[in-house]
């Protein structure tokens, strides 16, 4: 699912916080590390829509594809979704 920015910034937003009242952690950059936080997320968001994306055209070329939403295609999503980042990340 893609995140708008609103959300991204949001999220660091929340993570700076939480940093923040931490004990012992001091950020001695916040800006720098705002803005770290925020690319990490873009770079998450990016990697979860191409596993997306990979998921539905392994499922779109099945001979009888299920109906996208019923049960069946839920199970078989996540299955392959499992699948897929098994092997981009060799887990």
């Amino acid at each position: 699912m893609r995140m708008s920015r609103e959300r991204v910034f949001h999220l660091a937003d929340l993570i700076m916080k939480g940093l923040g009242t931490t004990p012992g952690v001091t950020i001695k950059a916040p800006d720098d590390l705002r803005v770290e936080i925020v690319r990490v997320l873009s770079d998450e968001t990016k990697l979860e829509e191409s596993i997306d994306g990979e998921v539905r055209k392994i499922l779109a070329s099945y001979a009888r594809p299920a109906p996208e939403g019923s049960p069946q295609w839920d199970v078989l999503y996540h299955k392959t979704r499992e699948e897929v980042r098994r092997r981009r990340f060799r887990l």
